[in-house]
């Protein structure tokens, strides 16, 4: 039989949390955590406050049935919708035994967590998907994307402006309370960034390897002598790895990157997770191709939770009107429901009028982030309209500026 639990997060890493951890290692096919990998993910429970469920099997073999056969994290934060932080359900840890795979396992987890969401009064819930197949079923869509850049350094790497400011490098340890201070300054003004999880602001840790990893640091300071960016990196072999790299701006992203591109024994600076779409990086160099795009991925999905809420906290660039009916399996967010934007504030409510344009509630998250228009995810088939609705609706939910967000858990 199998029924969804909840574990407590205690303040020893007691067995219970340990069978937890080797089932979710299980889960995703990675090796078994070393005990500082233990220790370190326990403090990171602790420290976000984790929710930690569970789904046992009672007849599962070999003395295996006090053992996980399903897990599932979820902890609360915010995501910036423009007009104020959004409470947020973030979700990690979703993971499902093979051998337990397709009994409905997931929905039973994630319905679970989803309506105690709900009722907690979450606006949105967010997740980064291992696999993009599942988790449109469950109403989340792509709302944010990053690149995977491979930048030359040495002579070839000159930008076009002069330094700015003072680069300086920097112990990680002494620099945590700096760039959370910096990351919250970004995150409060940035539309659609969503909050951090507490390994952002520990040393550096492998945990696909399970061991620690040396790490480097540095801070730009602004023509006032004030910090307004910073970067942990790891030096490998050749290369120079970005593991964070935030600023209040992008120009001062790129000062902190003329230091690191000075560096002469290192042929590349590689940025796993350059998170702005539209870095203007290559158009500061006198040759933009020292920039490669490597991979291009999402980052960030999002489920509606609350529509009011969510249209209410977001900030909208143009005004308008219009009337949009959503479709939601889950039955969250099922209803038609008439908007009407003044001076970038919608004000909501729920009607029984025709609907300009019909969307599915994954699709909505997507066009409620901008990063797609309604006429686009017509052609994709999740949202229905005359031309004229879908073309209103893409004019009042478009972005000057896409969606960026620069954490992922």
């Amino acid at each position: 039989m199998h029924r969804v639990e909840t574990i407590h997060v205690a303040e020893t890493l007691t067995p219970e949390l340990r069978s937890y951890a080797a089932a979710m290692r299980d889960g995703f096919f990675e090796t078994p955590m070393t005990e500082e990998g233990l220790e370190r993910w326990h403090s990171h429970l602790l420290a976000d406050k984790t929710r930690l469920r569970v789904v046992r099997d009672s007849e599962r073999p070999f003395g295996m049935s006090h053992e996980p056969v399903a897990t599932f994290a979820s902890w609360d934060g915010d995501i910036n919708a423009g007009n104020g932080l959004a409470a947020t359900n973030f979700i990690t840890d979703v993971t499902v035994q093979v051998s337990h795979r397709r009994r409905g396992l997931m929905k039973a987890l994630m319905t679970t967590d989803l309506a105690e969401a709900r009722e907690r009064g979450d606006v949105f819930a967010v997740l980064t998907a291992t696999d993009a197949r599942l988790y449109g079923r469950f109403g989340f869509g792509v709302t944010a994307s990053a690149r995977r850049l491979e930048i030359e350094s040495g002579p070839k790497f000159q930008l076009r402006t002069q330094p700015v400011g003072q680069s300086v490098f920097a112990d990680p340890a002494n620099i945590t309370d700096l760039r959370r201070q910096i990351f919250q300054e970004f995150h409060n003004q940035q539309f659609w960034s969503v909050g951090r999880a507490n390994h952002y602001w520990t040393s550096g840790f492998d945990w696909t390897r399970q061991r620690s990893v040396p790490q480097r640091g540095a801070v730009h300071l602004d023509e006032h002598g004030e910090p307004d960016a910073t970067v942990i990196f790891t030096v490998e072999e050749d290369r120079l790895q970005i593991v964070d790299l935030v600023g209040t701006s992008t120009a001062a992203e790129i000062e902190l990157l003329r230091l690191l591109a000075h560096g002469e024994a290192h042929e590349k600076i590689v940025w796993p997770r350059c998170h702005d779409p539209r870095h203007p990086l290559p158009w500061a160099l006198e040759d933009p191709r020292v920039v490669a795009t490597t991979k291009e991925f999402d980052t960030v999905w999002v489920r509606v939770l609350d529509v009011e809420r969510a249209l209410g906290l977001r900030r909208f660039d143009s005004d308008g009107a219009l009337t949009l009916q959503i479709h939601d399996k889950q039955d969250f967010t099922n209803g038609t429901y008439r908007i009407r934007v003044e001076g970038g504030r919608a004000t909501v409510e729920k009607t029984t009028d025709t609907a300009d344009v019909s969307i599915q509630v994954a699709a909505f998250s997507t066009l409620l982030s901008g990063l797609q228009g309604a006429t686009e995810l017509s052609v994709a088939g999740v949202a229905s309209g005359s031309r004229e609705g879908l073309e209103r609706t893409s004019r009042l939910f478009a972005k000057d500026n896409p969606p960026v967000a620069a954490s992922i858990f």
